[in-house]
């Protein structure tokens, strides 16, 4: 079998590509917020705004291309805040495209998917990942001058970066995520984010600007606070906000948090979730069946929740995105903000769950259930992810336990080839019919 370094040519930035590329998906992100507000459908309004805040992020990206800023690529289980901190530098989450191309078009991101496959990529690796790899081999990316990833949520991920890094020729620094909820597994993961800053610093050749990192802190930890505060108003009847939200919602966490247009969108969220309930409005108002949605959303048919909302007045009351599971910063010193990082990252949404005991998935999915009052539970079962499919028999008898119908449905998350739109929502209505509404 030939080795990494001989799958494919090393690839370089292409600049005629990425700027067509990111040019197109800006405008693509623009005309789909304008469609939506010319639509008018009041359900769009938060969603509308955080395109908005997308269309800055991209903006950014450009603008730093052409200002030749460098640039560090996050893996998307890193959020953005700490790195922020570093002067002239600009953080970029590596996954970007990856979410983005098949947001805006069904099979936008499947050409990738190939080309990695193309190179002898195996086709039960993630296509987060293969993806992303594709997105590499076709020069579409922005240029990297440093990489980091923890080691989470999978083993996919670790493939698709150790590739990454043969092929871009460019330094990946890897944080090995602990498999414990401990105050041992907290300071193991410390030392390994003040390694990986360390390592930056020499790569890059900057240093930390610790002022400036804890003002993007103080942001991220508002933002979250307010991401906390509308997963409280999800617990309403009826729920204030559509199901599709939360999706966007914790989407740019992950590329924006510790910027001010993400606190922008945070705040109009929470703004207009206190106006609807004062007014005692919801997505859908007379509201029948409340679900839990525990795996990634279909990202290619965020418009299922809408369709489930339109035909069966069923409200997707909370998903595993928008589950808020992670945790603050206190910015007082270096040392606080490194810790507290360590442990928040410990705790965002999929690194949480998706390592250490399966426990750790199946006691948040709970506590979800239970939090947020569901009729019932729909487990989008990932095809390539191993783990997820490991824990299917705990999630049945969680459900099994609480008197729970679950749908237990296999899609790929990003690629509508293996399942299609129209068979998942045949599925799900078969289930709500069958299993739910009988039942009300």
């Amino acid at each position: 079998m030939k080795g990494v370094s001989e799958m494919a040519p090393t690839v370089q930035f292409n600049r005629d590509k990425f700027f067509r590329v990111f040019e197109d998906h800006l405008t693509a992100v623009r005309n789909m917020g304008e469609a939506m507000e010319s639509i008018g459908d009041p359900r769009d309004v938060c969603v509308v705004k955080a395109m908005k805040a997308a269309e800055i992020y991209l903006q950014d990206i450009l603008t730093a291309v052409d200002t030749g800023k460098k640039f560090l690529w996050h893996e998307f289980l890193f959020l953005p805040e700490l790195f922020m901190g570093f002067p002239g530098v600009q953080p970029y989450m590596s996954e970007t495209l990856t979410g983005f191309l098949c947001l805006i078009e069904p099979e936008g991101l499947t050409p990738y998917i190939d080309a990695a496959r193309n190179i002898g990529l195996p086709p039960d690796i993630c296509p987060t990942d293969s993806g992303l790899l594709g997105c590499v081999l076709e020069e579409i990316q922005p240029p990297a001058h440093v990489i980091v990833s923890p080691t989470t949520p999978c083993d996919s991920a670790l493939c698709a970066y150790q590739i990454i890094q043969k092929l871009m020729d460019v330094p990946v620094v890897y944080c090995d995520t602990p498999y414990w909820h401990d105050e041992r597994s907290v300071d193991l993961y410390a030392r390994q984010i003040w390694n990986m800053i360390r390592q930056v610093e020499e790569i890059l050749g900057v240093r930390m600007d610790w002022d400036k990192c804890r003002e993007h802190i103080r942001i991220a930890n508002e933002s979250m606070e307010l991401f906390y505060a509308e997963g409280e108003m999800r617990k309403l009847k009826p729920c204030p906000h559509p199901g599709k939200l939360p999706f966007y919602h914790f989407l740019f966490f992950e590329v924006a948090s510790g910027t001010d247009y993400l606190l922008d969108v945070c705040k109009f969220i929470i703004e207009d979730s206190r106006k609807l309930a004062a007014a005692k409005k919801g997505a859908v108002q007379d509201e029948r069946i409340r679900l839990l949605l525990y795996n990634p959303d279909p990202v290619y048919d965020t418009g299922i929740h809408d369709w489930l909302e339109d035909e069966y007045k069923a409200i997707t009351a909370m998903t595993l995105f928008g589950h808020p599971t992670a945790t603050f910063i206190d910015p007082t010193t270096p040392e606080t903000i490194v810790r507290d990082y360590a442990w928040k990252m410990m705790n965002i949404c999929m690194a949480r769950q998706y390592r250490g005991p399966h426990e750790y998935f199946v006691d948040d999915m709970i506590a979800a259930i239970d939090g947020w009052d569901v009729d019932a539970v729909i487990v989008t079962a990932h095809i390539p992810c191993k783990h997820g499919q490991g824990a299917h028999g705990f999630i049945r008898q969680a459900c099994r336990e609480r008197d729970k119908p679950l749908l237990v449905h296999e899609i790929d998350v990003q690629d509508p080839r293996p399942v299609s739109i129209d068979k998942t929502r045949e599925a799900v209505a078969e289930f709500l019919e069958t299993q739910v509404l009988p039942y009300k």
